[in-house]
């Protein structure tokens, strides 16, 4: 519309539409410009009326929005003041006088494929909650489906076509929605890769705080894969504050068992205030165990199968409820200690562990509490050290040190960094730990080999060999690492193996530099340097009779001030020489295929001395994919023989 008298000129034509409703809102005011004769019967607006007397203010806040971020914008709600599913049209109109408003036109809605998507979802899951949202992982996009109206339990609105990207749906659930002490925790549970990975072994859930006007309520968000849609995510939430203790139990046993493995032979929930403990998973070994009770006579029933006396007191002093709770209230992440066992036949080992729960309601308080037969990984320790292996296993060199099951897949850490210590803790397949520290730390060019090197079919494949292996492989932090692989044997060819991982880094630096520079040539010169074009950084080599040494003498780039008041060369000819390191200049030299140039500049070899005439040689050469410069200064004053 060029005129505001244009736009009123068609006032009688949408005056007389009874089933399209049509007004326009003024950006400067949010008052109404225009309303047609159904708006006006409907809702008794007229011009100049605010626009809340016909439409929700939140639903308008997000469309004139959605408008702004992409023009015209649709979409559907499911009431209004002109009937239940409506179709909605925003369009931003700006005149040539500079007035900026926003036209509404509300139509009937049509069924359409994201309708019969959402009746998909309510026919599976139902409306019971208090909001659901659909999530495409493919465009990052969220929707939500139901949400409740204010000042009306029960009654719900669905707004399906209100995309918003996932990190502002996770912004605004952790900063707008959550508990402050939750927040953090939030952040977490609602990565997106962190989703994904959970929802692989089925629905993933998780509860936390939620403001509700008058304080806060304990939620429950449950992500769920459903395939009729297509590898859609939903996500629900409803409100689980005080929910009855039974379904209480059960949610938490749940949560619980979810988050371990089934390799604890037995698992229980301490209450560290009262003092009480409730079964998980029951313990088949320890039989007449009650289900629930004083957690003081569970470690009476305990202590009565560790025969050490020392040991006994240990179990006592560690893992009492107030030792409990007075060690993971502070820094401690969990409690571990390792005690022999009469609960098997002959000598038995038991490891009894104790954390954090899941963070749910009702877990104040709380810990878990977890029992597990260590007997057989204690019989493959001490094998070990019959074989003689252990002082070479336990070198300080290494990085660290697995002991593998072959036949079993089962694995455990002799010496483990601490960065490394979640692959023990999540994956309990030797395969599967080394799939995750593939993709997760072998640079991507090394990783098929470096899965291969240490695949358990490989090993069974040849029962007869029984020499050591080894591999070299670079990480995405750009350090090497050098795999030592021992296969051992007994009288059915190879039961297990050691994988020895030991930091190489420097030593395949000394290749590098060996392979690009050679040290009897460069002993020729009296300064020696290396220029990474990609980074502008310079860095100083030296050779100290036995090794090359790369050291980085400025932390400016090339092309800095800093490094122009730094470098000794004389101020006349610094211009030439940073021309010849130009990247226009270089990109041009290794398009030409240039190998060498020469070059004289004057150089001042101490704060004492003038400056002298040094000839420079500039190398320009690739390797691993990276352009670099040899630069090399001679005296030219200086006869070599």
């Amino acid at each position: 519309m060029s005129d505001l008298k244009e736009f009123w000129g068609m006032m009688s034509v949408l005056d007389s539409a009874d089933d399209v409703a049509i007004f326009v809102v003024s950006g400067r005011d949010q008052s109404l410009l225009y309303c047609n004769h159904l708006v006006t019967v409907l809702t008794n607006a007229h011009t100049g009326s605010p626009v809340s007397r016909v439409w929700d203010m939140e639903d308008f806040r997000k469309a004139y929005t959605r408008c702004n971020e992409g023009g015209t914008y649709r979409y559907v709600v499911e009431k209004s003041a002109f009937g239940v599913r409506r179709n909605v049209t925003v369009s931003k109109v700006v005149w040539s006088g500079g007035i900026l408003a926003y036209s509404f036109v509300i139509t009937a809605h049509v069924d359409d494929k994201e309708e019969s998507e959402r009746d998909k979802i309510f026919n599976l899951l139902g409306r019971n909650f208090r909001h659901i949202y659909l999530i495409d992982m493919m465009t990052g996009e969220v929707t939500t489906l139901i949400k409740p109206v204010d000042g009306g339990e029960g009654h719900y609105r669905a707004v399906y076509y209100h995309p918003i990207h996932f990190d502002e749906w996770k912004r605004d659930m952790i900063e707008a929605m959550a508990h402050p002490d939750d927040r953090e925790q939030l952040r977490n549970l609602l990565d997106p890769i962190s989703v994904k990975n959970k929802l692989e072994r089925g629905d993933y859930a998780f509860q936390y705080r939620q403001s509700n006007g008058d304080g806060y309520h304990w939620v429950e968000l449950r992500f769920r894969r459903l395939d009729e849609l297509n590898g859609k995510i939903v996500c629900t939430e409803r409100d689980v504050q005080g929910e009855i203790s039974i379904s209480q139990r059960e949610r938490e046993n749940e949560a619980i068992l979810s988050s371990l493995s089934n390799a604890y032979r037995s698992i229980y929930l301490l209450d560290m205030e009262k003092n009480e403990y409730s079964t998980v998973k029951e313990d088949a070994l320890l039989f007449g165990t009650p289900k629930e009770g004083d957690y003081d006579t569970l470690l009476q029933i305990v202590s009565e199968f560790i025969p050490d006396a020392g040991q006994k007191r240990d179990l006592a002093a560690t893992f009492s409820a107030a030792a409990l709770a007075e060690a993971l209230g502070g820094e401690v992440d969990n409690v571990v200690r390792e005690y022999t066992s009469a609960i098997n036949e002959g000598e038995s080992w038991m490891s009894i562990s104790a954390f954090q729960p899941p963070y749910m309601q009702g877990m104040e308080n709380k810990c878990v509490l977890t029992f597990m037969d260590i007997t057989e990984n204690k019989r493959v320790e001490a094998e070990r050290n019959e074989k003689n292996i252990i002082v070479d296993v336990l070198s300080t060199r290494y990085r660290s040190v697995y002991f593998v099951d072959l036949e079993k897949g089962s694995y455990h850490s002799i010496q483990i960094p601490q960065e490394y210590k979640y692959i023990e803790k999540q994956f309990k397949s030797i395969d599967d730990a080394m799939e995750h520290y593939a993709k997760a730390y072998v640079l991507e060019q090394y990783r098929d080999v470096f899965k291969s090197s240490i695949s358990r079919d490989e090993f069974l494949k040849n029962p007869g060999d029984h020499s050591r292996r080894e591999y070299i492989y670079r990480t995405v932090e750009d350090t090497w690492i050098r795999l030592h692989i021992y296969p051992l044997s007994n009288e059915g060819g190879h039961a297990e193996a050691i994988l020895v991982f030991e930091d190489y880094t420097d030593v395949m630096v000394q290749r590098e530099l060996s392979l690009l520079y050679n040290a009897v040539l460069l002993a020729d010169y009296d300064y020696m340097f290396e220029y990474d074009i990609d980074t502008d950084l310079i860095y100083s080599l030296r050779f100290n009779g036995e090794r090359l040494l790369r050291e980085k003498n400025w932390d400016s780039g090339l092309h800095t001030e800093q490094f122009r008041k730094q470098v000794p060369i004389h101020p006349d000819d610094l211009p030439l020489f940073l021309m010849a390191l130009s990247k226009e200049n270089l990109d041009d030299a290794f398009a030409a295929g240039k190998t060498v140039s020469h070059m004289f500049f004057r150089r001042k070899v101490n704060e004492k001395d003038d400056y002298r005439l040094f000839m420079y040689g500039m190398h320009y050469f690739e390797d691993m994919g990276k352009r670099r410069v040899l630069i090399m200064a001679r005296d030219s004053e200086r006869e070599v023989f």
